[in-house]
């Protein structure tokens, strides 16, 4: 009795240093293992063999090297379904970030719209600009 346990991550394509465990995607697949450690130890007394996988993406459209292997020996994808799956998750990670940026982008600019949109509260001019009072103004 086999089970997979496969989890998807999106992660941020960061790196702080060129040890490949410190990127984002080496430190999302770390997190996925850790959460599911406890099923597994639970099925494995249950007498299942667990493979547990992460598959991890970069928000950028990077891809984890780990997630060949997770298709085609956890999974038992042919290695050209797997190439195929491994480009199309990729790109729509592309894609997601794309539509989500131009999200935010949009609401931040309906903000600042509506915040101009506001009328503002006006004093004499002489507040407003520092300046001395008109002739009209002096009395």
């Amino acid at each position: 009795r086999t089970v997979a346990v496969v989890d998807l991550a999106v992660a941020f394509d960061r790196q702080d240093s060129d040890d490949a465990a410190s990127s984002g995607l080496a430190k999302a697949a770390a997190e996925k293992a850790a959460k599911y450690a406890g099923i597994k130890r639970h099925l494995e007394r249950q007498g299942w063999k667990v493979h547990l996988s992460a598959l991890v993406y970069g928000s950028l459209g990077s891809v984890a090297a780990s997630n060949y292997t997770v298709y085609t020996e956890h999974l038992g994808l042919l290695k050209r379904d797997a190439k195929r799956l491994d480009r199309t998750l990729s790109v729509q990670c592309i894609q997601s970030s794309r539509r989500i940026w131009n999200l935010h982008c949009a609401k931040h600019r309906a903000r600042q719209h509506q915040h101009q949109a506001q009328p503002q509260s006006r004093g004499r001019r002489v507040t407003e600009t520092g300046g001395t009072p008109s002739r009209t103004d002096r009395r």
